[in-house]
Formats: C-alpha cells, sequence, structure tokens
C-alpha cells in the first residue's frame, strides 16, 4: 500500500511540474496553461500578386504564434511574430508569380514545433461572378485567333454557372502585344425557346486584377441565335503594356452570357453562365514567328497534385524528375502534354525536358 501510494504521489508531482513550467500569468486575470502542440487548421486565403493571409485554428490557452516563410528550396527564412491572440497573419511585399511555403508554431517559454508546410503561389484575386440558373442558356463554344499564333484556342463545354479555365493548359490563350486583328467567336445554346440575351467579354489588358470598362472587348445585345457573335480587336502595344503583364501569371479573359446588360463583369445573375480564361502577354520583341511558337515550355499547375500539365514541347519529349537531393525520381516519354506524380511524396523536385533540340529543367511542388 506504502508503494503504491508513493507511485500516486510522484504521478501527481510530476503533472504539478509540468503545470508550473507551463503557466502563464496573465496579470490579474486567471492562470492559463500553454502548450508547445503542432497548431492545426493551417491554411492560406484572400491571396493576391504580392500578398497571401495565413490563419490557423485559435488556441485560447497558447495565444502566442510565430511564423515563417520561405522560397521553396532556399534556406533562408522569414519570420514574423503576429498579435497575441491572433489566428491570421496577411505576408505582404511577397513576389509576383511566385511560389513560396509557410509554416506556423505555438509559443510557451520556448518555440513548439513548426506546422507542415503550406505551399501557395501568388497570383491574381479577380471578383466572383456567376449565373445562380444555367438550365436556359448557356455558353457552347469560345474561339479565339491571336495574331501571330499558329493554332486558335478551341472551347467547347456544355451547361455550367461558372467555369475556371485557368489551369486548362490547353485553353491557355496567348496574344503578341501591339498586335491587330485578333478574333473572339462566342457561340451560347439555349435549352428550350431563346430568348433574348447579352454576351460580353473583358480582357485584364493592364493586369491589375480588375475588369475596367475600357477592357470590354465584346458587348453583343439582344442575341438570340446559336450563330456565333464575332469580335475583332487589338492588343495594346509594348512597352505601353507594364512590364509585369508581358509574359505574367494568372491574367484572366472573361466572358459572360445573361439575360440583363451587365454594368461590370461581377456579382450573380439569374440565367447564363460565365467562363475565365487564362492568357499571356508575349514580347513581340522576341519577334512574331518565334512568341507564336510559346517562347518556353511552361508546366501548371504548381504546385501540383496528380498531374503535371506541359506545354510547349512536342509528344517525343522526354523527361527526368530529380528530388533536391539530386536523386532521381521518375523519368519515361511525356503523355498528352502530362506527366503522373502520384507516385511521389510531398517536396520539391525538379523536371528535366529533353528532346533532340534542347533541354531545360524546371522546378515544382508536389502536393
Amino acid at each position: 500500500m506504502t508503494k503504491r501510494l508513493l507511485c500516486v504521489f510522484s504521478f501527481i508531482l510530476g503533472i504539478s511540474s509540468f503545470q508550473a513550467e507551463n503557466k502563464i500569468e496573465a496579470g490579474s486575470e486567471s492562470l492559463f496553461y500553454c502548450d508547445t502542440n503542432v497548431p492545426t487548421g493551417v491554411q492560406m486565403s484572400t491571396i493576391t500578386l504580392t500578398s497571401g493571409t495565413v490563419t490557423w485554428t485559435a488556441d485560447p490557452d497558447t495565444p502566442n504564434n510565430t511564423i515563417r516563410y520561405r522560397l521553396p528550396g532556399t534556406t533562408s527564412w522569414m519570420v514574423v511574430t503576429p498579435t497575441p491572440g491572433q489566428n491570421s497573419f496577411t505576408i505582404t511585399n511577397l513576389q509576383p508569380c511566385t511560389v513560396y511555403e509557410v509554416q506556423v508554431a505555438k509559443i510557451c517559454t520556448t518555440q513548439g514545433m513548426w506546422s507542415n508546410p503550406i505551399f501557395f503561389a501568388t497570383s491574381l484575386n479577380y471578383c466572383t461572378t456567376a449565373s445562380t440558373d444555367a438550365t436556359m442558356v448557356y455558353i457552347s463554344n469560345v474561339t479565339v485567333n491571336s495574331s501571330g499564333m499558329t493554332a486558335p484556342m478551341v472551347s467547347n463545354s456544355g451547361a455550367s454557372n461558372y467555369i475556371d479555365y485557368r489551369t486548362d493548359i490547353d485553353r491557355r490563350i496567348k496574344f503578341l502585344a501591339g498586335s491587330v486583328g485578333n478574333t473572339l467567336s462566342v457561340s451560347s445554346t439555349w435549352t428550350g425557346t431563346s430568348s433574348p440575351i447579352t454576351i460580353t467579354a473583358w480582357i485584364d489588358f493592364n493586369g491589375n486584377g480588375i475588369f475596367d470598362s475600357n477592357e470590354r472587348v465584346l458587348v453583343a445585345n439582344n442575341v438570340s441565335s446559336t450563330a456565333p457573335v464575332v469580335t475583332t480587336f487589338s492588343i495594346p502595344s509594348y512597352p505601353t503594356l507594364p512590364s509585369a503583364v508581358i509574359n505574367g501569371c494568372g491574367l484572366v479573359m472573361r466572358v459572360m452570357c445573361r439575360q440583363e446588360v451587365p454594368a461590370d463583369a461581377c456579382g450573380s445573375f439569374t440565367y447564363g453562365e460565365v467562363e475565365d480564361y487564362g492568357i499571356n502577354f508575349l514580347n513581340p520583341l522576341l519577334g512574331v514567328n518565334e512568341a507564336g511558337k510559346s517562347a518556353k515550355p511552361e508546366i501548371y499547375p504548381n504546385p501540383a497534385s496528380d498531374i503535371l500539365n506541359i506545354s510547349g514541347i512536342s509528344e517525343a519529349t522526354d523527361y527526368e524528375i530529380y528530388n533536391v537531393l539530386g536523386q532521381k525520381a521518375g523519368e519515361g516519354k511525356v503523355s498528352d502534354h502530362k506527366v503522373n506524380l502520384s507516385h511521389l511524396s510531398e517536396g520539391i523536385y525538379f523536371i528535366q525536358l529533353k528532346d533532340k533540340n534542347h533541354t531545360i529543367r524546371l522546378k515544382f511542388i508536389k502536393k
């Protein structure tokens, strides 16, 4: 019995000792006990070209946290300390169109364990829009013929309220800065009796993430036929376009069909559909022929889950994947401009693309 009481007494002393080490005075308020466990619920939101907001699950017993972020693959971290009690922090002054890695830790008398890394890419954050009912009329075809490009972008689709094609490499549109004679064709389909609609399109020429009124390249009122509506437009010249726009990321062409004439490119409405397309403006100083071929191979999305899309390459292209230690993690031939990443664990990798003309090495993140 004496031995059992001694064990229980020692256990209680151990708990008291642990609590004393983690006891924090809050002025005249009651005591609370913090811990240095990994924060939960870490995620990114409100991402722009130069900022992003990290949030995590609040812990009232551990109000102090620290955040660190960096370019993946580098060794130098930027460290910030949010105001005690906060469970969100906006990281600013980031590089546009760039992938970052961020982690969060709790702080007691010492710093706790870092959360699993969250990867995000800075990009433009456009206003949301969608119809609430796509059963009456929808966009069935969008075709863009870009001057100097070798082939049109053709997009056939069915009924939906909103479709975001920015991640679809086959639907990415390339325009040559200063080009004239670019055409956009939009067709709509009615599921029943046709009634007049308005078809509108905007292109974010200045790359500010807003569809300004002078960026509207198409407005067709009282459309009630399935025949395509076609418009011809010019692209601002270089260097009139901001330098960040040339070969920039995340720029959008928005196409909308709806019953009412829209005041702008944002908000919800009843009948119709909206489609967003990713675009690139190419520098004409490269020459029309060179720019029209795709200036260089591109990979998307990045970070990627199971499939990495690759544009600007031939189907005969071989690839090799290496981890950050230089160890080969995969190889093969690109199939339908895609590479399967399902066998890779999370982390940073390099893909080396090789054809008969050249070799290029690109970095990507498997999430």
